[in-house]
């Protein structure tokens, strides 16, 4: 008996065994589980416009990175941006691309780095100009910020770009950044302000063989500023500056905007007008990009800007500085034309009319940008 239990209970074991082998490639065999799709994360709109507390407003340069492609020196340039932040909060950030690369992609990386950092995506302006003073730099950028304290508790002045032109073409250019800083320089004087005053100078060039050098010369006289000289295009027939500042007020204006226009003395680069504000809020714009050249293209593009201003409680006529980006010199100036139509001649902005290499869409042809006073 002992015996036959035992054989029992072997048999009754190798039947397990066996069963269990039989389910195991029933169960190897079971189809996966169907993959959910995943949904792509786009980067967040730039915003058309933002507001920014006039007293807090203030202007930083990025380091200028001198490694890799374009991609990879915008990744760069806004991790410095992350560390220099600290309390600031950014307004406007505007990219001047000056090599080989794909502009389109400029805004959509600052974009996704921003959101993923949780950073509020600012107002941001890209353009493709003809060269940087480093070759081995791709993009530069100047970033609009507010301090967490008031740094211009009398308000903001605002002056025109000057442009002063070479009766011949040549590459040494100095002498025509030095007469458009002159004329600068006298207009802040007029306002009781000094070079020290002032918080950002630019200054856009025809082709030349050291922008370094340039560059030097400007922050020099102007020893406070974020400075900032770009090539505009790559080859022009002139040979010419144009150079554009602003700067904090050492007493308030007695309107919310005051300007006028600036009548230049005999041989004397013209300039369109010196714009003061001690309004508690301003309203900065992204670069909104017009297409074609018509008329109707050039006015369409202004409705458009307008529009943003309203929507930011704002308008063109409360505008304190303008900044029209064309892709040729006459399409510049008629765009300029078109939109003093929405103006108000009592208080004209200052303008800045630059031409440039390129915009950010293939049938781009101009880009306006507007700081206006919030009422």
């Amino acid at each position: 008996m002992p015996i036959f239990s035992a054989h029992l209970a072997l048999h009754l074991l190798l039947c397990s065994c066996l069963a269990l082998l039989a389910a195991s490639p029933a169960r190897a065999q079971k189809p996966p589980e169907e993959e959910k799709p995943q949904a792509l994360q786009l980067a967040p709109e730039a915003p058309d416009s933002v507001k920014a507390e006039t007293a807090r407003l203030a202007y930083l340069s990025l380091p200028v990175e001198q490694r890799g492609l374009l991609s990879r020196q915008v990744e760069e340039s806004m991790k410095n941006l992350r560390r220099l932040l600290g309390k600031r909060k950014v307004a406007r950030i505007t990219a001047w691309v000056g090599g080989a690369g794909d502009t389109r992609r400029v805004s959509m990386t600052i974009r996704e780095l921003l959101a993923k950092w949780r950073i509020p995506i600012p107002a941001i302006i890209v353009v493709r100009v003809g060269a940087l003073p480093n070759p081995a730099s791709r993009v530069a950028f100047d970033v609009e910020v507010e301090e967490a304290d008031a740094v211009n508790p009398h308000g903001l002045m605002f002056l025109a770009g000057v442009r002063s032109v070479s009766p011949e073409f040549r590459f040494d250019i100095a002498a025509e950044v030095g007469h458009s800083l002159d004329a600068l320089e006298r207009h802040l004087a007029g306002e009781s302000a000094k070079p020290e005053d002032a918080l950002r100078v630019r200054c856009f060039v025809s082709l030349t063989e050291d922008m370094q050098s340039l560059e030097r010369a400007v922050a020099k006289r102007f020893p406070n500023a974020r400075v900032r000289v770009l090539q505009s295009v790559r080859s022009s027939p002139e040979s010419y500056a144009n150079c554009d500042l602003v700067a904090r007020l050492r007493s308030a204006p007695s309107q919310p905007i005051e300007a006028r226009v600036l009548t230049p003395r005999e041989k004397e680069a013209p300039i369109t007008s010196l714009t003061k504000t001690n309004a508690p809020t301003l309203a900065l714009t992204s670069g909104q990009l017009g297409f074609r050249a018509s008329d109707a293209d050039l006015a369409l593009a202004f409705e458009r800007l307008e529009a943003t201003l309203k929507t930011a409680g704002s308008s063109l006529a409360n505008a304190v500085q303008l900044s029209i980006l064309a892709d040729t010199v006459d399409l510049g100036r008629r765009a300029e034309a078109q939109g003093r139509k929405y103006l108000d001649a009592r208080h004209d902005p200052a303008i800045l009319g630059v031409t440039v290499e390129d915009l950010p869409a293939l049938d781009a042809t101009f880009s306006l940008d507007a700081v206006a006073v919030r009422r």
